[in-house]
């Protein structure tokens, strides 16, 4: 797969990290200016690029959207499969972005509109969730937490659904 990087210089960090994790999930990660070509572009979203205007791609691009924070995607951009990073960039959602990059999707024409797009809540050592295992929200749902066991002295790492309360937990 060959990807191009669309992302804000506030989320250059980020950017990095994503296109090294990219690089070892087995994807060609071209500069903007030798985008042609590209299967996807791996659009960044946060509240620096909502600030900056950043609306979408051009029409016929692929665009798999990595939301860096909770800042909610426009319409257009929101329909589509996505990634959020719950915990920061791991290449188990490296490997997610390019599973979703590559997946033909049917023609317009064809295609029911979901009633919810996919989206892939990537929590580290924690695993990756498209929905809570117990009531079924989408991912958006879930929240991870860091807290401290003071009665067994530890730090947990967890996740927690928004809606049930379903939570996961591992040691941080």
């Amino acid at each position: 797969m060959r990807a191009q990087l669309s992302y804000q210089p506030k989320d250059e960090r980020q950017a990095s990290s994503l296109a090294a994790a990219l690089s070892r999930a087995g994807a060609d990660v071209v500069p903007s200016a030798d985008a042609a070509g590209t299967d996807a572009v791996v659009l960044l979203w946060s509240y620096a690029a909502q600030a900056a205007g950043v609306g979408g791609a051009a029409e016929g691009e692929r665009v798999v959207p990595v939301r860096l924070d909770d800042c909610p995607l426009p319409p257009l951009l929101s329909r589509l499969p996505q990634v959020r990073l719950a915990v920061g960039v791991t290449d188990t959602a490296a490997a997610a972005i390019v599973r979703l990059a590559l997946t033909d999707s049917p023609p317009d024409d064809e295609a029911p509109e979901p009633e919810l797009p996919l989206v892939v809540g990537d929590f580290g050592p924690l695993g990756q969730y498209e929905t809570c295992p117990r009531c079924g929200v989408g991912s958006d749902r879930l929240r991870p937490y860091v807290t401290v066991d003071h009665h067994d002295d530890r730090a947990l790492r967890l996740v927690v659904c928004g809606s049930c309360g379903w939570q996961e937990h591992c040691d941080l």
